[in-house]
Parts: structure tokens; sequence; C-alpha cells
């Protein structure tokens, strides 16, 4: 199995806003030490549900402190940038990070960050479909022509190239939405599970149909184990576990349930009445889902939260439903930061000797 540390940096009361981002530059330096696979890193915006809006600037810094981690984003919101730059830019750190990117982008679902750029969240699902085009081709040409609707070019030499060849890893997040998984499949992308996907329990679906769509194209993928996010918090006990979780993971639910400007809510693509945009169809009834269930996971694949002995366990019924890479937080917002280091040294102390030397399932 593969593991990693999931950040989008969310800005607790209890912290200032330069502590939240060097707690998690400190968290981030840990599981590269203990050997933890891989950190991912999510965009967000104009709300305190994430502080990563520089998130090209946060990866340089990741990848200067860090030597082993694999460094993945979950993701660039491809509809809220330039193709292109996002291209330069992504390609920069695969080269500063000696070629260890793994690059996960998505279409955004936040209005009120679509809003506050000034893109227009109509026009989210075909701008990311241009931009998945344009930075392949600006990553693998020698000089980018591209006549699209949102991107029109020639001859442009984009620089650097990524050090990966052809180019880094693409992973996308993907809701419940067959669109997306179709897309992703034909375009040989591997998809991130989780979310939405695990609080409904249909994450390991999710994963069974990108499999079936990649058979149905003829592209190999037996070799790729799709990551998926998942809460992930360690304790000595079971009963500081479940107390630690029950007085803070609510923070970012309530966060996404406020309303943002304009009288929409932070979590939602609805506009202020309630209307959902083009693409955006398999929300409705998302927010009846939150609200259902407040812990994530509870749908059958319950959280991986308690002792060693206990997240060993959890992760072997994961394997059941053949999930075998598996990324988190380690943490809630607002717990002390010892915790946190703590939850992540008892995970490569005591859970990931256990799967190194577990056979996948």
């Amino acid at each position: 199995m593969k593991f990693g540390l999931f950040h989008i940096v969310p800005w607790h009361e209890s912290r200032t806003q330069e502590q939240s981002l060097q707690d998690a530059l400190e968290q981030i330096e840990l599981a590269d030490q203990v050997g933890i696979d891989e950190v991912w890193l999510g965009e967000h915006r104009f709300s305190r549900h994430g502080l990563l809006s520089g998130i090209f600037s946060f990866l340089g810094a990741v990848a200067a402190r860090t030597k082993h981690v694999r460094i993945g984003t979950a993701v660039v919101v491809l509809p809220l940038h330039n193709p292109i730059l996002v291209a330069e830019e992504m390609a920069m750190i695969d080269v500063l990070s000696g070629g260890r990117l793994n690059f996960g982008i998505g279409a955004g679902y936040q209005r009120q960050e679509f809003d506050g750029i000034g893109v227009d969240i109509e026009e989210s699902r075909e701008r990311f479909y241009e931009a998945v085009d344009v930075i392949i081709q600006a990553w693998t040409t020698e000089s980018l022509t591209y006549h699209g609707k949102y991107t029109n070019v020639d001859d442009l030499m984009v620089m650097p190239k990524p050090l990966q060849k052809p180019y880094p890893p693409l992973f996308q997040a993907v809701s419940t939405s067959p669109a997306s998984v179709e897309f992703a499949a034909k375009r040989q992308i591997q998809v991130i599970a989780g979310g939405p996907t695990d609080i409904m329990g249909q994450a390991p679906q999710v994963i069974k149909l990108w499999r079936e769509k990649m058979d149905e194209y003829g592209f190999e993928h037996k070799h790729l184990d799709p990551p998926m996010s998942k809460g992930i918090y360690l304790a000595p006990t079971m009963e500081e576990a479940e107390a630690d979780a029950a007085g803070l993971m609510d923070f970012s639910s309530r966060i996404l349930r406020s309303v943002g400007p304009g009288g929409t809510p932070i979590g939602m693509p609805v506009d202020k009445d309630g209307n959902l945009p083009k693409g955006y169809e398999h929300w409705a009834g998302r927010q009846q889902d939150r609200e259902r269930r407040d812990d994530p996971g509870d749908a059958g694949l319950p959280p991986l939260r308690g002792t060693p002995e206990v997240v060993i366990e959890r992760l072997h019924q994961l394997q059941e439903h053949g999930i075998n890479h598996i990324f988190g937080s380690f943490g809630f917002p607002g717990l002390p930061q010892k915790k946190v280091l703590r939850s992540i040294e008892m995970f490569a102390t005591h859970v990931l000797p256990h799967f190194r030397e577990v056979p996948v399932r």
C-alpha cells in the first residue's frame, strides 16, 4: 500500500494564518523523514476552509524542505488559472523536486471561488477540459500552438519542461458523476476518490467504474492504484481518538455550510437561489448528504481513526474493497500540533511497517 499526508491548511480560530502554514510545513517535513510516501496539497481560497490560495509558492517550499516524498496536488483547480501558467509552474516544481511531482487536477466546486476570481462557474467544465489539453501539449511539444475557446497561441516556447517524461503522473478528482470518470479514463488519468464519494460510501464503486472504463478504452491499469482521501488519526487509546475527533472534526463541515459573499454556501456550486450550474447536476442533494453524515466514512468504510491496531484492521477492510492507496490529514483543524505530529509518528512506527510487508490483496 501507499500512504500520504493531505493538507489544505485550514485556518482554525485557535491559530494565526502564519501558525497554520508553519504547522503544515512541520508536519510535511516529519512525514518526509519517517517514510510516508507522499504529500498531497489542495488549493482553496476566500474562506477558512483552506489557506493554500498560493499553492504554487507553497509547493516550492515543500520541494525545498523535503527529499523523499512525492509531492502531489489534490487539487489545482484548473478553470481558475491560465493553463499555460499552470504548465510552467508545475514543470518548475517537478524540476526543483527532482521529478517528485504528482499532478492532481479538478474542475472546482465552490462558486464563491469562481466569483472571486471572476470566472463564470458555468464555464468550468469547458475550461477544465481545454486546460488539460493545453498543459499536456505544452509539456510534450517543443513549441505550443493551440486554438481553443479560451487559449489561442502560436509557436509559443513554454519552459521549463517537466523532468518526468513524457510528463508527471496525472490524477483527477472525481465525484459520483459518470462523466468525470469517463473523461479521466479516456485521457488515461488516474482518479482521486474520497471526499463526497467517501461520505456517501461510493469511493470503491467510483474506482471500480474507472477500471471498467480503462478496460473499455484498452488501457492497462492493473499496475495503478488510484488514491483515496480519507480521515486518518492515531492516538494511544480509542477513547482519546474519539474524544479529539468529537471536539474538532466539525470545523470543515461548519465552514462549508456557512454563507459566503453573495449569499451562496461556501462549500457548494449553487447560487443564492439554490440553482445548480451546468455540469453540476450530480450535486443535487449533496448538502443533505453532508448534514446527514457528520462522520465521513460511516457508510460501510469507517474512518481510519483509533489505535494502530484498529487502523491496521480498517486498512485491511479497505484492501478488501480494492483500495491500496490512501492519503489523509492525520489530525483535525484546531488539534494541538504535538498530537498531529504524534499521529504521524505512530502511523509510521506501528502501521506503515505492517503494510510494507503485507502483499496487496
